[in-house]
């Protein structure tokens, strides 16, 4: 029934900020979704997964909400510093887990949590 996640979407005030600022993040390209001449949303395609920014609303604000996508990583501190140098803040962690790894949790500038779990390489 249940075949794999789809999509992770961010609830942001600005969609082209947000979209911008993970598109330099992770080197990808991304696509603009318009609704009456005016941006509404973005999409990034990060492998099998599709990372959608859509407007914030009453519903839906930027924080954490209790669910935080975690991205794998070939090494967990390069990429840690990558993101610091993009503006991101760490949140959690880093925290050692088992088979010489780490783990974090992340602010980006817009209010969202992410995750990076990766080999911690020496």
């Amino acid at each position: 029934m249940f075949k794999g996640i789809q999509a992770i979407f961010f609830f942001v005030d600005d969609v082209v900020a947000a979209a911008t600022w993970y598109s330099k993040l992770l080197n990808a390209p991304l696509k603009y979704f318009h609704t009456d001449n005016e941006i509404r949303g973005a999409l990034i395609e990060v492998g099998s997964i599709d990372m959608f920014f859509h407007v914030a609303d009453e519903k839906m604000r930027p924080g954490n909400a209790g669910q935080v996508a975690y991205w794998r990583v070939n090494d967990f501190y390069q990429a840690v510093d990558h993101a610091q140098k993009h503006g991101a803040k760490l949140y959690r962690g880093p925290l050692t887990i088992e088979e010489n790894q780490a783990i974090c949790q992340m602010w980006d500038p817009f209010g969202n949590l992410f995750g990076m779990q990766g080999l911690i390489l020496v």
